[in-house]
């Protein structure tokens, strides 16, 4: 199966709140995060970043840098609930649908990549025989499974849909369509093949 994920530059952003009481200690923890970053050494920059989070939640820039160290750092979960704050605070910022959408897609994958599936939990119903042929390149995983797949999926396409929204002359534009289309066949072929939930095409 092709890989999901479509990885481009997410990069940090510079803190440029100036009524922040802490600014100065906040702009130094990013800084030094960002060497971390580029270091490969995700742990110390994610804890520089909750640090600063810890000294206000509030900054955009800080909230955002901590769900992309959180990607660099496989933990999909936590980076889509730091992304998601991110939004709050600034929610016309494109990238942060952006890199949201890649932390959705990610903890998806990693659904498909779970070797710990119990074949035996595994329910599929197919239509007819005719479709074997169109699924035959999907996991098998149980109905459980197949559910979140497709409700992930979902996410991570409407972030997508939002950052080129807001981002309609994004160079990485005809990328990203590429990338939508195979991720909502994608998740109509696992919705279908286990009669689970569908495309919903909506950001919430």
């Amino acid at each position: 199966m092709k890989k999901l994920t479509l990885f481009l530059a997410i990069l940090f952003v510079s803190v440029l709140c100036s009524a922040c009481i802490n600014n100065i200690a906040i702009e130094e923890l990013n800084n030094k995060a960002q060497e971390y970053m580029q270091k490969g050494d995700f742990q110390s920059a994610i804890c520089r970043l909750e640090s600063s989070v810890d000294l206000d939640g509030t900054v955009f820039e800080t909230r955002y840098n901590l769900g992309v160290a959180y990607i660099s750092a496989q933990d999909f979960k936590k980076a889509q609930e730091q992304l998601s704050e991110a939004i709050k605070i600034k929610p016309d910022y494109a990238d942060s649908y952006y890199s949201l959408a890649v932390a959705q897609e990610s903890d998806a994958l990693q659904i498909l990549e779970d070797e710990t599936s119990n074949d035996s939990d595994i329910q599929v119903e197919v239509v007819s025989d005719d479709n074997s042929d169109e699924f035959s390149d999907l996991k098998n995983i149980n109905v459980q499974e197949a559910s979140e797949l497709v409700e992930k999926l979902n996410k991570a396409i409407a972030s997508y849909n939002k950052y080129l929204e807001l981002k309609p002359q994004t160079n990485d534009k005809d990328d990203i369509l590429s990338q939508i289309n195979y991720l909502q066949d994608t998740a109509n072929k696992y919705a279908q093949k286990y009669q689970v939930g569908d495309y919903n095409g909506s950001f919430e």
